[in-house]
């Protein structure tokens, strides 16, 4: 590939990565659970040990059925090429999900991977979620107790950011053995 057809290429990539984050967002709230399995890679390996985009939208049913609505607002999306056709990203996000008569507010940093299959599209390898707190709207997170308040979430338990940060431990002085949790 020429310099420019190289730098052309990378452009595109990054819109598609970029779009992918939004998509993901937008067919969480809709609920649209076909769709954001057709973001994952082919052979994505689901939660519970299934693998393929069936498998993920049927966990994604299940676990989106206790949230009546959610709002997912993306904001900085930062993409590192690992090669021609995977790459790792950081995205923002602010979800917000009813939970009963609660309103949880649960901003996030979303660690993907993501991976260019034979179609010439970018999918998700994979996603993970960090929590920075989880708190009705109406709380102090400083005043929730470990900072994460999420009633009936099964896979989120505790806040890990900002502490999780190698350099933000350092900045305030702190050792570098990473956080309890």
């Amino acid at each position: 590939m020429s310099d420019l057809a190289t730098r052309i290429d990378r452009l595109e990539s990054v819109e598609q990565i970029r779009q992918l984050a939004s998509r993901y967002a937008l067919a969480l709230d809709s609920r649209d659970v076909t769709t954001l399995a057709a973001l994952f890679a082919s052979d994505v390996r689901v939660g519970d040990g299934r693998v393929g985009r069936t498998a993920l939208a049927e966990w994604f049913d299940g676990i989106l059925r206790p949230y009546r609505v959610t709002f997912h607002l993306v904001g900085n999306h930062v993409i590192d090429f690992t090669g021609p056709d995977t790459a790792d990203g950081l995205v923002y996000c602010r979800p917000e999900h009813e939970v009963g008569d609660q309103w949880i507010v649960m901003p996030v940093i979303y660690h993907d991977r993501y991976v260019r299959e034979g179609d010439g599209r970018w999918y998700f390898r994979s996603r993970k979620p960090r929590p920075f707190y989880a708190a009705d709207v109406r709380q102090n997170p400083l005043q929730v107790p470990g900072r994460f308040n999420f009633p009936g979430n099964p896979y989120l338990s505790e806040s890990s950011l900002p502490e999780g940060w190698p350099s933000w431990r350092r900045f305030w002085g702190e050792d570098d053995r990473p956080p309890a949790g």
